[in-house]
């Protein structure tokens, strides 16, 4: 009884609402369409093509464009045109721009279903979507549709109309109209089109992303059928030209994806805006993005990626991939970002792909230690091997490591016995809630074991979210959710989007403070030395198993950056001292002294280090290895200038990640002893699951 009195209710709530809106378009006299055109304003308005939507650099130059340029068609094929109509809106030429009956239908389907899944729009609605209104499926914006779509009627005629629809609408690949898309699908003008092409445009509109040929050709070539059937169906064409057409060769050519400048910036760019605003928005729009990006950094950063990259290579180091991200620490505001050395070869942005962090992680914990009042620098730990439990016996990367070490030595040359000390002091639980507020996002409940002191995690840390968390220590404790988009204003000049990031403090100043000491203590006289510079700096560096991730994020007052080499594969580096002391150190050095000479910096000089922008070649006479790796002196003196990751055990597994975040078919790690531990938090790690670092 109760879904025979719910049917009934739905049936008359359906059949009043189709007749407002039956009344509304039966009452579209003279009078009211002129009144609409005014109140929308549309009688000031002239069609014109839009530019391409813009990305600015922070000192308001233009950095790109995303999409395709429009092509404009002063006019289009007849088939083209009767296809479109016959699909999309085939009383077109009946109806004053609402079609009443149409939209009756929609909102039935649509109370049935329980959602605005069926649009029910004119080709006159959708253009006044697309030039005036958001994607958004609402009834306030149906009704303002309705109105400017009235306005549209009034001012334009049927061609004019259809022809601005033609040259607007979004095709797929970022572009936008049909002389766009005959362009990006055939290499072709639009009057070159066969007419199973045209069918093919023509079913496109409904979903262009999802009859994107590159994914979804089964579907495209169905639909095409659908709307060969629907002009066979409407007497447009016989069915036997309807046999003939699909019988026509499509011939599509492959999707490559938009290069141009900072390729993998751009990209990361263009999927923030597509979250905000949907991918319509984005290309349709003409819109301004004004970023946080400073084009001096980013033009430094790409130049150091590539040419270190080709240095590697070249002593016959196998890093083929490569990512540095920069950070302002006072805002969080990123000022380059770089997801690799060259994008055609490989789309992976590997500036946003979680990596295994080695030893680079352990400041984060250390910093908790401090703070919680735990540890002070000059402490003593205890630095002898042992068993932790369940067989966890992590080593140091030097067989003759002191015993004893003072935390400051710790930190400096990454002892890594004293450092899961360290961590077993402050507690995985405590270490982790820390870890967690540097804007960590990627540890798991099932990371939470003292493997984690030296980088043992399932998924890892992106570089863009390690150069945030180090900003903390460069900005007395404060962290600052980074972000890259100041504003976005649309094709009138309006404000759409405006940056409101989150920060909050994580360390106290003073246990910032003691941080930026010790942090500069491993760039004087530990392992982070391959990246001194002239003016004050501090970092940490950070190796994993088989040097599968190279790390050294590094800070000055004015700036933070995260560089990671690599394989994105998950491949073992190979070559000669592959670590991340003598490969990433470097590269950051590079970078942060091109930006120095050119006098990007207000920080003044403090020691004299020559201007540098190769890798230089490692001292030594043969191979160095983590477990090999031999102090030259005392614990106190120089580190040897190379970048060790200490040693977990000989139990040790590898555990890349496996690019969370990313299409599991492109961004997989191909090692396939991935950490899979279960336990507790706050458990010890088995000895079979132990992961992740060989040290610093």
């Amino acid at each position: 009884m109760k879904n025979i009195l719910r049917g009934l209710a739905l049936l008359v709530a359906a059949v009043i609402v189709f007749g407002v809106f039956f009344i509304i378009g039966a009452s579209l006299t003279q009078t009211l369409p002129r009144v609409l055109l005014y109140t929308t304003r549309l009688n000031q308005w002239e069609y014109a093509t839009r530019e391409q939507t813009a990305v600015y650099y922070a000192d308001g130059s233009q950095m790109t464009t995303l999409g395709y340029q429009r092509i404009y068609q002063e006019d289009f094929p007849d088939f083209l045109k009767k296809s479109v109509v016959a699909v999309e809106d085939k009383r077109f030429y009946q109806h004053a721009g609402l079609d009443a009956r149409g939209i009756g239908r929609a909102i039935w389907k649509n109370i049935r279903s329980g959602s605005k899944a069926e649009g029910g729009s004119t080709i006159t609605q959708q253009l006044a979507r697309t030039l005036f209104l958001n994607q958004q499926k609402t009834y306030g914006r149906k009704i303002k549709e309705v109105f400017y779509a009235t306005a549209l009627e009034e001012k334009y005629g049927k061609d004019a109309i259809l022809n601005m629809y033609l040259n607007e609408i979004y095709m797929g690949r970022g572009g936008s109209g049909m002389g766009c898309a005959a362009r990006t699908y055939f290499n072709k003008d639009i009057g070159s089109l066969n007419q199973g092409q045209i069918c093919m445009l023509a079913g496109m509109i409904q979903a262009p992303e999802y009859y994107a040929p590159e994914r979804n050709y089964q579907g495209l070539k169905e639909r095409q059928e659908t709307v060969i059937a629907v002009l066979e169906e409407q007497g447009v064409i016989t069915e036997a030209e309807g046999e003939q057409i699909k019988g026509q060769p499509l011939n599509i050519q492959p999707y490559v994806p938009e290069g141009g400048r900072h390729p993998y910036l751009a990209v990361y760019i263009r999927n923030q805006v597509e979250d905000l605003l949907g991918t319509k928005g984005t290309y349709q729009a003409g819109l301004k993005i004004y970023t946080t990006i400073d084009r001096r950094m980013q033009e430094a950063a790409e130049k150091a990626v590539a040419s270190q990259v080709k240095t590697l290579l070249a002593r016959g180091i196998n890093a083929h991939d490569m990512a540095l991200v920069s950070i302002d620490p006072d805002t969080g505001s990123i000022k380059a970002l770089v997801g690799g050395p060259d994008f055609l070869q490989n789309q992976l942005n590997m500036a946003i792909l979680p990596r295994q962090p080695g030893s680079s992680i352990k400041p984060l914990y250390y910093a908790a230690a401090l703070d919680e009042g735990i540890i002070d620098p000059e402490m003593t730990i205890n630095n002898a091997p042992r068993d932790f439990g369940g067989n966890y016996v992590p080593r140091n990367h030097i067989a003759n490591a002191p015993e004893q070490v003072s935390v400051r030595d710790a930190l400096a040359k990454s002892e890594n016995v004293a450092s899961v000390e360290i961590m077993s002091m402050v507690g995985v639980e405590t270490a982790s809630s820390y870890i967690r507020k540097f804007g960590v996002t990627t540890l798991k409940p099932e990371d939470q074991h003292l493997a984690l002191a030296l980088g043992g995690m399932n998924d890892g840390i992106s570089p863009l979210e390690m150069a945030d968390a180090f900003a903390v220590f460069a900005d007395g404790g404060e962290y600052h959710q980074y972000y890259s988009i100041e504003k976005i204003e649309d094709a009138t000049g309006q404000i759409i989007s405006k940056s409101n990031p989150d920060s909050w403090r994580v360390i106290s100043d003073d246990t910032a403070a003691t941080m930026d000491e010790l942090l500069q203590g491993v760039v004087n006289y530990g392992t982070g030395s391959g990246a001194r510079i002239a003016i004050k700096s501090a970092g940490k560096t950070g190796t994993t198993t088989d040097s599968r991730d190279l790390w050294y994020i590094g800070y000055t007052s004015e700036l933070c950056t995260a560089v990671w080499s690599g394989n994105s594969s998950g491949a073992v580096v190979k070559g000669y001292d592959t670590f991340g002391g003598s490969v990433s150190a470097p590269v950051w050095r590079s970078y942060m002294n091109n930006l120095y000479y050119s006098g990007v910096f207000q920080q003044k000089v403090t020691t004299e280090v020559e201007e540098d922008t190769t890798l230089e070649e490692p001292a030594g006479d043969g191979p160095v290895d983590g477990e090999q790796a031999t102090d030259t002196g005392g614990e106190n003196e120089t580190a040897p200038p190379l970048d060790a990751e200490p040693d977990t055990g000989q139990d040790k597994t590898n555990a890349p990640n496996s690019g969370a975040g990313a299409d599991s078919d492109t961004a997989t790690n191909t090692n396939s002893n991935t950490n899979t531990n279960s336990g507790t938090a706050g458990s010890v790690l088995p000895a079979e699951n132990q992961s992740g670092s060989t040290g610093y």
